[in-house]
């Protein structure tokens, strides 16, 4: 064999070493990616809704659920993710967020302030199932998924109203 044919099998043979380890590290990423979704998709999965128990003005009704995102923030402006119309309520009134595997409420310094169970907070609060949230003259409830689904809750609002 010659000198050049010797050169071009080392050649051929890197080419195609450097192409097994391009498509073995692609292959990988994919499937940290995959795993990465996966993750993001169990994590920003149904966690909790809040239910409106009373309301002093006619929006939103009586037992409408809103659902929790990681924040969710509520206030009179639009640009909240639950928007209250009524004079009591700040513009952006209160935080609601996702912590350490818990629900924190919190007040973003409100005028009329906001009450958990009845009692005015001035901290972040961790927040538990059937805990009752006020704020102006909207009622919520708390409702944690524990297993359940959406579609659970919603049916089980249902049947307990004729």
């Amino acid at each position: 064999m010659s000198e050049q044919s010797i050169l071009f099998l080392l050649r051929l043979a890197g080419a195609v070493l450097l192409l097994t380890f391009l498509g073995l590290l692609f292959w990988y990423l994919l499937q940290d990616l995959r795993a990465a979704r996966a993750t993001s998709d169990e994590q920003t999965s149904f966690l909790g809704l809040l239910r409106v128990l009373d309301n002093k003005t006619t929006l939103p009704p009586v037992n409408a659920l809103y659902e929790l995102a990681p924040i969710t923030t509520i206030g009179r402006n639009n640009r909240n993710t639950i928007v209250l119309d009524d004079t009591y309520v700040s513009g952006e009134h209160a935080l609601i967020s996702w912590r350490d595997a818990q629900w924190w409420l919190e007040d973003m310094g409100s005028r009329n302030g906001t009450y958990l169970n009845d009692i005015a907070i001035t901290d972040p609060i961790v927040l538990s199932t059937g805990d009752v949230i006020t704020i102006g003259g909207v009622r919520f409830k708390l409702e944690l998924a524990m297993g359940k689904t959406r579609e659970e809750i919603e049916s089980g609002i249902r049947d307990s109203n004729p």
